[in-house]
């Protein structure tokens, strides 16, 4: 019984995580640029889906497979708008989810374990710029808005996590909730100080 709870929290976080590329995607699309958004945390992230894609079918979880597949999509989307929605981006993009999620699906268990937990520092990047972008007066093409979606996606996770009692989920969620979590709540200070400026 735990454990179809987990796969449905599961499935409501994959559910809201899919929406987490949007805002941020409409977002640059609607300034017209990019500045303050760190690109190499979207890269990395659409590899860590396609790396979630293929650890979810290796252990039989459909809500992790499912949600991180269509995660994947929404994430690269964000790196289209900022390096062009060319042939040649999607052809790597797609290229390197493939090859990511073949290698966590037949990879030794202990070597994608820590390789799982590598890549939720994939974040960390976009934490440093807004951490060096705390003081500005401008606002920036980071969507807010994306890390709540982000945040409220990673609670759920945490959710499944404890219930399935898999340290590899609790351990890559607490890392990427704790990451997210500050770098929302300095781009909120930015966005504050930006509007005040403003007026």
């Amino acid at each position: 019984m735990l454990h179809v709870i987990a796969e449905i929290f599961g499935f409501i976080g994959g559910a809201i995580g899919v929406a987490t590329g949007v805002p941020q995607m409409m977002r640059i699309r609607r300034l017209g640029h990019s500045d303050g958004l760190a690109l190499s945390p979207w890269i990395l992230m659409y590899v860590q889906f396609a790396a979630w894609t293929g650890f979810g079918l290796r252990v039989g979880s459909p809500a992790i497979w499912v949600a991180n597949l269509l995660t994947f999509f929404t994430t690269a989307l964000v790196v289209t708008a900022v390096k062009g929605n060319s042939a040649k981006n999607w052809l790597v993009i797609l290229g390197a989810g493939a090859v990511t999620g073949v290698a966590v699906f037949y990879g030794p268990i202990v070597v994608v374990n820590w390789a799982m937990i590598v890549l939720t520092a994939s974040r960390l990047p976009q934490l440093i710029r807004t951490w060096i972008n705390r003081a500005t007066v401008k606002p920036t093409a980071v969507s807010v808005s994306s890390l709540l979606i982000a945040v409220s996606s990673m609670a759920c996770w945490g959710v499944y996590s404890v219930l399935n009692q898999n340290a590899v989920v609790m351990a890559t969620t607490a890392v990427a909730l704790s990451i997210t979590l500050a770098t929302a709540l300095l781009e909120s200070r930015i966005a504050r100080r930006a509007q005040l400026a403003a007026v």
